[in-house]
């Protein structure tokens, strides 16, 4: 499977070739599914990266939400559960370093599938509810079952990882205010709900990390990762949308309705750009 994923990611040209190793380890899967234990969350976290690169050979969506299914029947979900086994033993920091790993690209492909397809998270927690602590930013190789060795320090990707993950946060937070959780308040684009959600994300753009280490990902992508040229402007936009839970979109003042009609054209040619970004970093 990291083989199939790796040939999609490097051209087109090797489509055919990446989808005879991806059939190759389907046979396997039955059986390492029937474990239920991290390999069998591991092994749907690859079919899943998979297949976000082939949406045609398995439904994503569903391959990810089995893997939050997952996710919470080993425990995953929650600080106080991730750092013990199943029989209540505290685990080793190695084996709650690959549990906390495990969880955040889970989540993030979840939240990230429901953003893009405009679905209910599957995830039944709230962005302020979630309390499992990052994993460690460190290389693979100073984490230990004993802990971190000397002299270890933060490395690019992990950092980038990390502030990818902060921003499906912040995704989810608007989301759920503005489209999913409809109440009273925000009723508008004066409401201070908006005023605090700018000053989120300014925090978050402030602290993203200056050296992409040649991986694209810096702070030109973020801003149009999050559709942060005008800050405000990806949350108007979801108020134009059609909601399941009311007919009668918010009203918002001309101002925001022209910076919203004026930054799709902008989007939308990189679209395609910003999505394979996130598929290459996970």
């Amino acid at each position: 499977m990291v083989i199939a994923i790796s040939m999609q990611k490097l051209s087109p040209d090797y489509a055919g070739l990446a989808d005879s190793y991806y059939l190759a380890a389907l046979p396997f899967l039955e059986r390492t599914l029937k474990q239920m234990d991290l390999r069998a969350l591991q092994c749907l976290v690859l079919i899943a990266q998979y297949s976000m690169l082939t949406p045609t050979r398995t439904a994503a969506y569903w391959v990810v939400g089995t893997a939050v299914k997952l996710c919470q029947e080993l425990g995953l979900t929650e600080e106080a559960t991730i750092t013990k086994s199943s029989s209540g033993q505290a685990l080793n920091p190695l084996e709650i370093d690959m549990r906390r790993r495990l969880f955040w690209i889970v989540i993030s492909m979840e939240f990230g599938l429901s953003h893009s397809l405009g679905r209910s998270s599957c995830y039944s927690v709230t962005h302020d509810n979630i309390d499992v602590k990052f994993f460690e930013l460190v290389d693979d190789r100073y984490i230990t079952s004993e802990g971190i060795m000397p002299g270890a320090k933060p490395i690019i990707p992990k950092c980038l990882a990390v502030h990818f993950f902060k921003m499906r946060l912040l995704q989810l937070e608007g989301r759920r205010a503005l489209y999913l959780n409809r109440k009273e308040t925000p009723a508008d684009d004066q409401d201070p709900w908006f005023t605090q959600m700018n000053a989120k994300i300014d925090r978050w753009m402030a602290t993203c990390p200056k050296n992409d280490d040649g991986s694209g990902l810096n702070v030109k992508w973020y801003s149009l990762s999050l559709f942060l040229n005008i800050p405000l402007a990806p949350f108007f936009i979801l108020l134009f949308f059609s909601s399941s839970l009311t007919d009668i979109p918010f009203q918002v003042s001309r101002e925001a309705e022209y910076h919203c009609h004026s930054y799709v054209p902008a989007i939308a040619p990189n679209t395609r750009a910003v999505y394979q970004c996130c598929e290459d970093m996970l």
